[in-house]
């Protein structure tokens, strides 16, 4: 129904205690409380292995779209995530344009 997983945030070793965080769920499992399930348990492994700084890399709707909402956004900032920054109409997918926004999380 979903997953959740972690990557280098950038291969320098300045940032090796930082990571970016990425979760997919089925459209039938949202709202159901597998996501918050899944980032807590990814939270608990990072924070064991000395990671400090999560990244969520989001893209989000300019405007109305029939293929992309702002619940990633929402449920990020419901788990502790504040929106570090923007990037306006940078990701293509479906034939349209997206903006994204970067949001971080500090867990050390």
């Amino acid at each position: 129904m979903g997953y959740a997983y972690a990557g280098a945030f950038k291969a320098r070793a300045a940032y090796d205690h930082s990571c970016e965080v990425t979760i997919y769920l089925d459209r039938k499992a949202k709202k159901c409380g597998l996501g918050r399930l899944l980032y807590e348990a990814l939270e608990k492994e990072l924070k064991d292995m000395g990671i400090l700084n999560l990244y969520a890399c989001i893209a989000c709707p300019i405007g109305q779209d029939e293929y992309l909402d702002m619940n990633s956004a929402e449920f990020h900032a419901h788990l502790g995530y504040k929106k570090a920054g923007e990037f306006h109409r940078c990701g293509r997918k479906f034939g349209h344009w997206y903006d994204m926004i970067w949001m971080e999380k500090i867990i050390g």
